[in-house]
């Protein structure tokens, strides 16, 4: 009997209360290329239906590392339900790509999506099920321990994220004072951090293993579909930056350091808030800051405002940081509801007013695709997800006079962003290089990757900052990157689309109408085009070369140089 796809009226808390949608998938008899058609239509409906019990799952565990039920839910959705999932997943498309009616099915429309599940054919294991929930496990000890980390500062208790404050003190001693306790605390976690690092590259390269790879690094970029570029595409890039954007983050630091008066930053300086300049204060408290928000998205686009005041409206947004909340921030994309959920860990610095923009990208992403006709082709790629965040940044760039009402200080803030900007390259570089070292063989030691680390770092940026003193945490700076530990090689796409938002930047300068309906007409393509094409969609060019490289940083580098303080 054919089960009903279009009302899912249950909760999800074992695998026989979804099991029969998927025996029946695997059961129906396929006689055409419309009833191939149906089939993926009706598996789509599931996976998405699946897809969002599991992302509240998540979502309710990370708001609150600590809390028993929300735990104790997410691992019986990730070792119960999730490896059933994935093995009946995979027969599902094993049926589909193994159908004599495949080749009948309109190329336009399915094309690419047969190419992805023809891929996800290829590299599935059965064994690496178990491998995925053991995964799983650590970075959900990697959350936890950073979540817990909590610092006695000044006679009270601060979360990691909210200690940045301290960091942009002008009180040199204070900054000092903040950061030693920062350093003392990861170092405290050092070997823990390590040893669940070490779990992990154990646990990714087994894969691979099983798979029939080599190694690791091919095998998870076939696993993130990265159809478009390999390796060596991507150490191209990593050179550009060096050669590029290196020299010119050292000449930013440098005249910083004048400005300060001191010969050579110390890593405690390079947030600091110099003595002409004012401590910036973007928004008083959350309820400010989500209303000021509001007020952004509206000047620039009214869908931006619509779309933000939908995910406020719908309380589907944790800003705050505290006590055993996850680190870092995230955009959940909802797709069965069509509304996403944005969670971060605010600190009361100018950087969370950036880092919501930037979710907030994400969060239209997800509501522009809600009408796609499946579910596979509403996520995208990161290299097009990233696009979408990085872009509403620098769209609202023109509008922080409302989260700024004095000049001075949204001079302030501009030139800081339009310097983050170029100080990212650098990062996203070393990030992505150390992780192509990670698995450039099966066992790296603890030490052996450590040295390497520092070294690439060293080279890419911190040349120019006087780390003496410091020089065992600055050996681990990695441990702040989650992306390291839990999404792998999910990185080097973020400079990618840096370059796509700079573009996208310069074509909202000559006609601001013009270039968002080319932004929202990208987005609402999903993962149904190629990367290029929904660049070229957004008349802009998915182009990371060393020219395109040098030439938009170039402009962010006059941009900022305008910025008169």
């Amino acid at each position: 009997m054919k089960k009903d796809f279009t009302n899912f009226n249950i909760k999800i808390n074992s695998w026989d209360d979804i099991k029969e949608f998927y025996q029946e998938i695997i059961q129906r008899n396929i006689n055409s290329s419309n009833e191939l058609e149906n089939l993926i239509l009706d598996f789509s409906k599931l996976s998405e239906f699946v897809s969002e019990e599991f992302g509240w799952g998540y979502i309710n565990m990370t708001r609150d590392t600590q809390n028993e039920e929300y735990k104790n839910r997410f691992i019986n959705l990730s070792e119960n339900i999730e490896p059933k999932v994935k093995q009946f997943s995979f027969d599902i498309l094993k049926k589909i790509v193994n159908s004599e009616y495949i080749s009948n099915l309109d190329q336009s429309k399915w094309g690419l999506l047969i190419k992805r599940f023809k891929n996800e054919v290829e590299i599935f294991r059965k064994e690496n099920i178990e491998i995925d929930t053991l995964i799983t496990k650590e970075t959900m000890e990697y959350q936890k321990t950073i979540a817990g980390m909590m610092i006695t500062f000044n006679g009270k208790e601060y979360t990691l994220p909210q200690m940045a404050l301290f960091l942009q003190s002008k009180n040199r001693e204070e900054r000092k004072k903040a950061f030693d306790s920062i350093v003392e605390k990861r170092l405290e976690y050092k070997e823990k951090i390590e040893s669940i690092l070490s779990n992990l590259t154990d646990l990714r390269n087994k894969k691979a293993k099983n798979a029939n790879f080599s190694n690791y690094v091919d095998f998870r970029f076939k696993e993130l579909e990265r159809f478009d570029y390999g390796v060596k595409e991507c150490k191209e890039f990593h050179n550009s930056i060096l050669q590029i954007v290196t020299p010119i983050y050292g000449e930013i630091l440098k005249e910083k350091a004048k400005r300060m008066g001191i010969e050579k930053l110390k890593p405690y300086d390079m947030n600091a808030t110099l003595e002409d300049e004012m401590i910036l204060k973007p928004f008083e408290n959350i309820s400010d800051f989500i209303e000021k928000s509001k007020k952004v998205f509206h000047s620039v686009d009214k869908r931006f405002g619509e779309s933000f005041q939908k995910v406020v409206e719908n309380d589907h947004l944790d800003l705050e940081s505290r006590k055993g909340k996850a680190p870092g921030g995230y955009n959940y994309p909802l797709y069965k509801t069509g509304l996403p959920f944005i969670f971060m860990n605010s600190s009361g610095t100018d950087s969370d007013m950036k880092t919501l923009m930037h979710e907030t990208g994400h969060a239209v992403h997800t509501i522009t695709v809600k009408d796609l006709f499946t579910h596979f082709y509403k996520g995208t790629p990161s290299e097009v997800a990233e696009f979408a965040s990085m872009g509403m940044e620098l769209f609202t760039f023109d509008r922080w006079d409302i989260f700024y009402q004095d000049s001075k200080s949204l001079k302030q803030a501009k030139r800081k962003y339009l310097e983050s900007i170029i100080a990212f390259f650098p990062w996203c570089a070393v990030v992505d290089k150390f992780q192509h070292f990670l698995y450039s063989k099966e066992k790296i030691s603890s030490e052996e990757r450590q040295k390497y680390f520092e070294e690439i770092f060293n080279d890419f940026s911190e040349k120019f900052v006087d780390w003496s003193g410091y020089e065992n945490f600055k050996k681990i700076s990695y441990h702040k990157q989650l992306h390291i530990f839990e999404f792998p090689f999910y990185y080097i796409e973020y400079g990618m689309a840096q370059l796509g938002a700079i573009q996208l930047w310069i074509n909202y300068r000559k006609d601001p109408k013009k270039a968002v309906d080319a932004y929202l007409n990208a987005l609402k393509l999903g993962s149904s085009k190629r990367i290029d094409e929904v660049y070229k969609t957004a008349n802009v060019s998915f182009d990371f070369s060393k020219k395109m490289v040098k030439r938009l940083i170039n402009f962010v580098y006059d941009e900022f140089k305008k910025v008169d303080l």
